[in-house]
């Protein structure tokens, strides 16, 4: 296993000028991302997608543990849903999340937020909602 800074705690937060992407309920939580967590038009996190979630010439799997929000932009990736879909994709902590990509095919997703391998008592609270 080796580590990567791809998988660094990250928030995708709109360009300059692009605030609109985001609708307006969710805008007062970007207010909320301290500067040092904000990703850029989420410019780190597909660099993080493009050299992890693409089919290459040989199979392979990989285990990335991350973050809530980077787990997001994965998946919203993978369905292919809009910039902002990440916000309200939250996860249990210990959850798995399982992504397959094959040559020649789009990227699926086979699982969402998986707290099954977990006792009950160790589950946890409900994942956060950005919107109560």
């Amino acid at each position: 296993m080796s580590e990567t800074g791809l998988l660094a705690d990250r928030t995708p937060f709109p360009a300059p000028g692009q605030e609109d992407i985001v609708p307006a309920a969710y805008r007062w939580f970007l207010d909320t991302v301290p500067e040092q967590e904000r990703d850029v038009g989420g410019a780190r996190l597909d660099d993080a997608v493009g050299r992890l979630a693409v089919a290459a010439d040989t199979d392979r799997c990989e285990l990335l543990v991350t973050h809530n929000f980077v787990i997001g932009w994965f998946v919203r990736h993978v369905m292919a849903a809009p910039w902002w879909r990440w916000m309200g994709l939250n996860q249990f902590n210990c959850a798995l999340t399982i992504i397959q990509v094959r040559s020649g095919e789009p990227a699926a997703l086979v699982s969402f937020n998986d707290i099954g391998h977990l006792p009950a008592g160790r589950r946890g609270e409900p994942p956060l909602r950005l919107l109560s």
